[in-house]
Protein backbone atom coordinates (compact mmCIF):
# COMPACT_ATOMS: atom_id res chain seq x y z
CA UNK A 1 0.00 0.00 0.00
CA UNK A 2 2.74 2.23 0.83
CA UNK A 3 4.95 2.17 -2.16
CA UNK A 4 1.44 2.67 -4.47
CA UNK A 5 0.71 5.99 -1.69
CA UNK A 6 4.07 7.25 -2.40
CA UNK A 7 4.64 6.56 -6.27
CA UNK A 8 1.14 9.07 -6.73
CA UNK A 9 2.49 11.73 -4.53
CA UNK A 10 5.69 11.68 -7.33
CA UNK A 11 2.79 12.61 -10.15
CA UNK A 12 2.30 15.31 -11.62
CA UNK A 13 -0.30 17.38 -9.35
CA UNK A 14 -3.10 16.85 -11.91
CA UNK A 15 -2.86 13.06 -12.50
CA UNK A 16 -2.10 12.57 -8.42
CA UNK A 17 -4.54 9.51 -7.23
CA UNK A 18 -5.15 9.15 -3.83
CA UNK A 19 -9.11 8.35 -3.26
CA UNK A 20 -8.54 5.25 -1.90
CA UNK A 21 -11.01 3.04 0.66
CA UNK A 22 -10.90 4.18 4.77
CA UNK A 23 -9.53 0.74 5.36
CA UNK A 24 -6.60 1.22 2.71
CA UNK A 25 -6.39 4.47 4.78
CA UNK A 26 -5.99 2.40 7.52
CA UNK A 27 -3.06 0.08 6.42
CA UNK A 28 -1.60 3.17 4.92
CA UNK A 29 -1.37 5.16 8.51
CA UNK A 30 -0.23 1.59 10.24
CA UNK A 31 2.73 1.48 7.52
CA UNK A 32 3.47 5.12 7.90
CA UNK A 33 3.66 4.87 11.70
CA UNK A 34 6.10 2.03 11.43
CA UNK A 35 8.13 3.82 9.30
CA UNK A 36 7.67 6.94 11.01
CA UNK A 37 7.28 9.03 7.98
CA UNK A 38 4.30 10.83 8.96
CA UNK A 39 6.00 14.30 8.35
CA UNK A 40 7.58 13.56 5.68
CA UNK A 41 4.01 12.58 3.84
CA UNK A 42 2.38 15.48 5.32
CA UNK A 43 5.09 18.20 3.66
CA UNK A 44 4.83 16.33 0.38
CA UNK A 45 0.72 16.70 0.75
CA UNK A 46 1.48 19.97 1.31
CA UNK A 47 3.40 20.94 -1.14
CA UNK A 48 1.53 19.22 -3.83
CA UNK A 49 -1.68 21.25 -2.67
CA UNK A 50 -3.35 17.73 -1.52
CA UNK A 51 -4.62 17.67 1.64
CA UNK A 52 -7.66 17.93 1.14
CA UNK A 53 -8.16 14.76 -0.73
CA UNK A 54 -7.14 12.81 2.03
CA UNK A 55 -9.63 12.19 5.60
CA UNK A 56 -9.70 14.03 7.88
CA UNK A 57 -8.31 11.61 10.55
CA UNK A 58 -5.72 10.64 8.67
CA UNK A 59 -4.54 14.06 8.04
CA UNK A 60 -4.65 14.85 11.69
CA UNK A 61 -2.46 11.83 12.59
CA UNK A 62 -0.08 13.46 10.01
CA UNK A 63 -0.66 16.75 11.05
CA UNK A 64 0.37 15.95 14.75
CA UNK A 65 3.26 14.19 13.99
CA UNK A 66 4.71 17.28 11.70
CA UNK A 67 4.22 19.49 14.60
CA UNK A 68 6.18 17.42 16.49
CA UNK A 69 8.97 16.87 14.31
CA UNK A 70 9.20 20.70 13.38
CA UNK A 71 9.53 21.35 17.20
CA UNK A 72 12.21 18.58 17.24
CA UNK A 73 13.90 19.91 13.89
CA UNK A 74 13.77 23.76 15.17
CA UNK A 75 16.12 22.54 18.85
CA UNK A 76 18.63 20.66 16.58
CA UNK A 77 18.58 23.18 14.12
CA UNK A 78 19.49 25.97 16.79
CA UNK A 79 21.84 23.65 18.50
CA UNK A 80 23.65 22.89 14.91
CA UNK A 81 24.13 26.60 14.32
CA UNK A 82 25.64 26.72 17.42
CA UNK A 83 28.07 24.22 17.02
CA UNK A 84 28.95 25.95 13.28
CA UNK A 85 29.38 29.00 14.47
CA UNK A 86 31.31 28.13 17.23
CA UNK A 87 33.78 25.87 14.96
CA UNK A 88 33.56 28.71 12.36
CA UNK A 89 35.01 30.87 15.03
CA UNK A 90 37.77 28.41 15.55
CA UNK A 91 38.71 28.37 11.86
CA UNK A 92 37.79 24.18 11.86
CA UNK A 93 36.50 23.25 8.69
CA UNK A 94 33.19 21.38 9.03
CA UNK A 95 30.45 19.99 6.41
CA UNK A 96 27.19 19.59 8.35
CA UNK A 97 25.63 16.04 7.33
CA UNK A 98 22.01 15.00 6.73
CA UNK A 99 19.56 16.74 9.51
CA UNK A 100 17.48 19.97 9.12
CA UNK A 101 19.26 21.85 6.45
CA UNK A 102 19.37 18.37 4.21
CA UNK A 103 15.62 18.36 4.63
CA UNK A 104 15.07 22.10 3.40
CA UNK A 105 17.76 21.63 0.03
CA UNK A 106 16.53 18.36 -0.81
CA UNK A 107 12.94 18.32 0.73
CA UNK A 108 11.84 22.01 0.70
CA UNK A 109 10.95 21.75 4.20
CA UNK A 110 13.17 21.62 7.06
CA UNK A 111 10.65 19.66 8.86
CA UNK A 112 9.82 16.93 6.23
CA UNK A 113 12.55 14.47 7.43
CA UNK A 114 12.90 13.47 10.85
CA UNK A 115 16.52 14.32 12.96
CA UNK A 116 16.92 12.88 16.06
CA UNK A 117 20.77 14.05 16.21
CA UNK A 118 23.76 15.89 14.76
CA UNK A 119 26.18 15.09 12.02
CA UNK A 120 29.46 16.46 11.71
CA UNK A 121 32.38 16.13 9.07
CA UNK A 122 35.66 17.08 10.11
CA UNK A 123 38.89 16.88 9.46
CA UNK A 124 40.81 14.15 10.99
CA UNK A 125 43.65 16.42 11.87
CA UNK A 126 41.07 18.18 13.61
CA UNK A 127 38.84 16.12 15.50
CA UNK A 128 41.00 16.60 19.06
CA UNK A 129 40.41 20.49 18.37
CA UNK A 130 36.24 19.93 17.80
CA UNK A 131 36.03 17.46 20.81
CA UNK A 132 37.08 20.37 22.87
CA UNK A 133 34.98 22.54 21.33
CA UNK A 134 31.92 20.86 21.64
CA UNK A 135 32.68 19.69 25.07
CA UNK A 136 32.54 23.60 25.92
CA UNK A 137 28.76 23.78 24.54
CA UNK A 138 28.16 20.71 26.44
CA UNK A 139 28.78 17.69 25.08
CA UNK A 140 30.43 15.79 27.80
CA UNK A 141 29.67 12.76 27.99
CA UNK A 142 31.51 10.75 25.40
CA UNK A 143 29.13 7.55 24.45
CA UNK A 144 30.45 3.97 23.44
CA UNK A 145 31.66 3.49 19.44
CA UNK A 146 32.21 0.55 17.83
CA UNK A 147 35.99 0.13 17.43
CA UNK A 148 37.77 1.06 14.05
CA UNK A 149 34.64 3.21 13.00
CA UNK A 150 34.77 6.48 11.48
CA UNK A 151 33.02 8.75 14.20
CA UNK A 152 33.07 9.49 17.69
CA UNK A 153 29.90 10.49 19.59
CA UNK A 154 29.28 12.70 22.50
CA UNK A 155 25.53 13.93 24.49
CA UNK A 156 24.45 16.52 26.46
CA UNK A 157 21.46 16.56 28.86
CA UNK A 158 18.22 18.79 27.46
CA UNK A 159 16.19 20.70 30.29
CA UNK A 160 12.79 18.36 30.57
CA UNK A 161 14.27 15.62 28.69
CA UNK A 162 14.81 12.10 29.63
CA UNK A 163 16.56 11.75 26.20
CA UNK A 164 20.13 13.77 25.58
CA UNK A 165 20.83 15.40 22.34
CA UNK A 166 23.87 13.30 20.39
CA UNK A 167 26.69 14.84 18.25
CA UNK A 168 28.70 12.37 16.12
CA UNK A 169 32.04 13.78 14.97
CA UNK A 170 32.58 12.09 11.86
CA UNK A 171 36.34 12.32 10.14
CA UNK A 172 35.04 9.47 7.63
CA UNK A 173 32.16 8.68 5.00
CA UNK A 174 33.30 5.40 5.25
CA UNK A 175 35.17 2.46 7.57
CA UNK A 176 38.62 3.14 6.40
CA UNK A 177 39.73 -0.79 5.79
CA UNK A 178 36.95 -1.11 3.36
CA UNK A 179 37.36 1.41 0.58
CA UNK A 180 39.78 3.44 -0.72
CA UNK A 181 37.73 6.65 -0.40
CA UNK A 182 39.99 10.00 -0.61
CA UNK A 183 38.44 12.22 1.93
CA UNK A 184 40.65 15.10 0.12
CA UNK A 185 39.12 14.73 -2.64
CA UNK A 186 35.58 15.26 -0.69
CA UNK A 187 37.04 18.31 0.97
CA UNK A 188 38.08 19.94 -2.31
CA UNK A 189 34.80 19.59 -3.71
CA UNK A 190 32.95 20.75 -0.61
CA UNK A 191 30.80 24.37 -1.41
CA UNK A 192 30.88 27.02 0.90
CA UNK A 193 27.73 27.89 3.20
CA UNK A 194 26.59 31.66 2.79
CA UNK A 195 28.28 33.85 5.51
CA UNK A 196 30.51 31.29 6.49
CA UNK A 197 34.10 30.76 5.38
CA UNK A 198 34.76 27.27 7.50
CA UNK A 199 31.34 25.86 7.33
CA UNK A 200 30.94 23.55 3.89
CA UNK A 201 28.47 21.30 2.51
CA UNK A 202 28.77 18.31 0.28
CA UNK A 203 27.93 18.93 -3.10
CA UNK A 204 24.85 17.47 -4.54
CA UNK A 205 26.96 14.98 -6.66
CA UNK A 206 28.71 13.81 -3.39
CA UNK A 207 25.51 13.92 -1.46
CA UNK A 208 23.94 11.65 -3.20
CA UNK A 209 26.74 9.33 -3.74
CA UNK A 210 26.97 9.09 0.45
CA UNK A 211 23.11 8.92 0.86
CA UNK A 212 23.66 6.09 -1.11
CA UNK A 213 26.40 4.42 0.16
CA UNK A 214 24.58 5.32 4.13
CA UNK A 215 21.43 3.33 2.59
CA UNK A 216 23.63 0.36 2.19
CA UNK A 217 25.32 0.05 4.81
CA UNK A 218 22.21 0.39 6.46
CA UNK A 219 20.70 -2.42 4.28
CA UNK A 220 18.09 -0.69 3.23
CA UNK A 221 16.13 -1.52 6.20
CA UNK A 222 13.47 1.84 6.18
CA UNK A 223 11.36 3.16 3.79
CA UNK A 224 13.57 6.35 4.66
CA UNK A 225 16.81 5.36 2.50
CA UNK A 226 14.47 5.21 -0.44
CA UNK A 227 13.04 8.58 -0.31
CA UNK A 228 16.36 10.20 0.22
CA UNK A 229 17.25 8.50 -3.03
CA UNK A 230 14.20 8.93 -4.74
CA UNK A 231 13.95 12.99 -3.89
CA UNK A 232 17.35 13.55 -4.56
CA UNK A 233 16.63 12.03 -8.32
CA UNK A 234 13.47 14.04 -8.48
CA UNK A 235 14.77 17.51 -7.72
CA UNK A 236 18.06 16.89 -8.83
CA UNK A 237 18.17 14.54 -11.75
CA UNK A 238 20.21 17.04 -14.35
CA UNK A 239 23.10 17.55 -11.61
CA UNK A 240 23.52 13.48 -11.42
CA UNK A 241 25.68 11.46 -13.55
CA UNK A 242 25.31 8.28 -13.43
CA UNK A 243 28.79 7.65 -15.67
CA UNK A 244 30.86 9.12 -13.42
CA UNK A 245 29.10 8.26 -10.00
CA UNK A 246 30.25 5.10 -11.02
CA UNK A 247 33.64 5.66 -12.07
CA UNK A 248 33.97 7.55 -8.42
CA UNK A 249 32.76 4.23 -7.33
CA UNK A 250 34.93 2.59 -9.00
CA UNK A 251 37.97 4.65 -7.78
CA UNK A 252 37.05 4.67 -4.27
CA UNK A 253 35.94 0.63 -4.58
CA UNK A 254 32.57 1.28 -3.45
CA UNK A 255 30.99 0.38 -7.18
CA UNK A 256 29.18 -2.92 -5.97
CA UNK A 257 27.51 -0.92 -3.00
CA UNK A 258 26.49 1.60 -5.51
CA UNK A 259 25.04 0.03 -7.95
CA UNK A 260 23.45 -2.76 -5.40
CA UNK A 261 21.27 0.02 -3.73
CA UNK A 262 20.16 1.99 -6.68
CA UNK A 263 19.34 -1.42 -8.15
CA UNK A 264 17.17 -2.32 -5.27
CA UNK A 265 15.59 1.15 -5.39
CA UNK A 266 14.55 1.11 -8.67
CA UNK A 267 13.08 -2.17 -8.50
CA UNK A 268 11.01 -1.25 -6.06
CA UNK A 269 10.38 2.60 -8.15
CA UNK A 270 10.09 1.58 -11.60
CA UNK A 271 8.71 5.05 -12.51
CA UNK A 272 12.24 6.61 -11.70
CA UNK A 273 13.73 5.33 -15.06
CA UNK A 274 11.51 8.28 -16.37
CA UNK A 275 13.38 10.53 -14.64
CA UNK A 276 16.91 9.31 -15.07
CA UNK A 277 17.82 6.23 -16.66
CA UNK A 278 19.46 3.37 -14.46
CA UNK A 279 22.15 2.69 -17.22
CA UNK A 280 22.32 -1.71 -16.13
CA UNK A 281 19.90 -3.94 -15.15
CA UNK A 282 20.03 -6.46 -11.69
CA UNK A 283 18.04 -7.31 -9.61
CA UNK A 284 18.57 -7.68 -5.45
CA UNK A 285 16.50 -8.33 -2.22
CA UNK A 286 16.89 -6.23 0.41
CA UNK A 287 15.36 -5.99 3.98
CA UNK A 288 12.79 -3.94 3.68
CA UNK A 289 11.44 -5.99 0.69
CA UNK A 290 11.02 -8.83 3.14
CA UNK A 291 9.50 -6.75 5.80
CA UNK A 292 6.59 -4.93 4.15
CA UNK A 293 6.17 -5.95 0.54
CA UNK A 294 5.89 -10.08 1.87
CA UNK A 295 4.56 -8.86 5.19
CA UNK A 296 6.93 -11.03 6.98
CA UNK A 297 6.01 -14.59 5.04
CA UNK A 298 9.68 -15.20 2.92
CA UNK A 299 11.69 -18.20 2.95
CA UNK A 300 13.71 -17.70 5.33
CA UNK A 301 16.80 -19.86 4.20
CA UNK A 302 16.78 -17.71 0.99
CA UNK A 303 16.91 -14.54 3.83
CA UNK A 304 19.85 -15.75 5.21
CA UNK A 305 21.25 -16.57 1.62
CA UNK A 306 20.67 -12.86 0.88
CA UNK A 307 22.01 -11.55 4.01
CA UNK A 308 25.49 -13.58 3.17
CA UNK A 309 25.49 -12.32 0.14
CA UNK A 310 24.73 -8.60 0.80
CA UNK A 311 27.40 -8.77 3.52
CA UNK A 312 30.21 -10.39 1.80
CA UNK A 313 29.71 -10.19 -1.81
CA UNK A 314 29.24 -6.12 -1.88
CA UNK A 315 33.06 -5.47 -1.74
CA UNK A 316 35.16 -4.10 -5.29
CA UNK A 317 38.11 -6.04 -4.13
CA UNK A 318 38.89 -9.64 -2.10
CA UNK A 319 40.76 -7.92 0.28
CA UNK A 320 37.56 -5.63 1.78
CA UNK A 321 35.56 -8.99 1.48
CA UNK A 322 38.40 -11.20 3.81
CA UNK A 323 37.75 -8.08 6.48
CA UNK A 324 34.15 -7.57 6.26
CA UNK A 325 34.24 -11.58 6.59
CA UNK A 326 36.65 -11.43 9.81
CA UNK A 327 34.42 -8.49 11.27
CA UNK A 328 31.60 -10.49 11.50
CA UNK A 329 33.35 -13.91 12.80
CA UNK A 330 34.61 -11.92 15.22
CA UNK A 331 32.60 -8.81 16.20
CA UNK A 332 34.29 -6.16 18.44
CA UNK A 333 32.33 -5.87 22.02
CA UNK A 334 29.91 -3.22 20.73
CA UNK A 335 29.01 -5.69 17.62
CA UNK A 336 28.18 -8.30 20.40
CA UNK A 337 26.10 -6.26 22.09
CA UNK A 338 24.26 -4.98 19.13
CA UNK A 339 23.94 -8.17 17.90
CA UNK A 340 23.39 -10.57 20.97
CA UNK A 341 21.51 -7.82 23.16
CA UNK A 342 22.01 -9.55 26.31
CA UNK A 343 25.35 -9.62 28.82
CA UNK A 344 26.01 -13.06 27.78
CA UNK A 345 28.60 -11.67 25.63
CA UNK A 346 30.68 -14.51 24.34
CA UNK A 347 31.83 -15.51 20.62
CA UNK A 348 30.36 -19.06 21.61
CA UNK A 349 27.00 -17.86 22.44
CA UNK A 350 27.15 -15.69 19.20
CA UNK A 351 27.84 -18.84 16.99
CA UNK A 352 25.16 -20.58 18.76
CA UNK A 353 22.50 -17.82 18.34
CA UNK A 354 23.31 -17.54 14.51
CA UNK A 355 23.38 -21.25 14.08
CA UNK A 356 20.03 -21.66 15.96
CA UNK A 357 18.67 -19.01 13.22
CA UNK A 358 19.90 -20.88 10.54
CA UNK A 359 19.22 -24.26 11.59
CA UNK A 360 15.48 -23.50 12.35
CA UNK A 361 15.13 -21.90 8.99
CA UNK A 362 16.07 -25.00 7.05
CA UNK A 363 13.61 -26.84 9.32
CA UNK A 364 10.82 -24.42 8.79
CA UNK A 365 11.30 -24.83 4.39
CA UNK A 366 11.15 -28.84 4.75
CA UNK A 367 8.05 -28.54 7.42
CA UNK A 368 6.35 -26.13 4.36
CA UNK A 369 7.93 -28.72 1.66
CA UNK A 370 6.30 -31.41 3.24
CA UNK A 371 2.61 -29.55 4.47
CA UNK A 372 3.31 -28.83 0.13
Amino acid sequence: MIKKFITELYKENSSIQIDYSLEEYKVLEEELIYFKLEPYVYSLLKQNRTLDKIPTGFKDTLSIQYQSQLIQNLLIKNQTDLVLSTLEKKNISVIPLKGPLFSDKYFDDFAARSSSDIDILVRKEQVAETITCIKNLGFITEEINEEGHFHKTFSKPLPGSSIPLLIEIHWNLLKENTSNLSMDEIWNHAIPITNYQFVKELSTFYTFYFIILHAWRHNLDSLKHFLDIIQIIHKYANEIDYELLFKTARKHRTLKRVKRTLSIVYQQFPQLHHILELPFSKRYASKWQYEVIHGGKVDKRKLYLDFIDYQFNSYDSIYHRYIALFEWLLPSKFGLEAELQHDRLNYLQLYKQRGHGFLSSILSKEKQKRKG
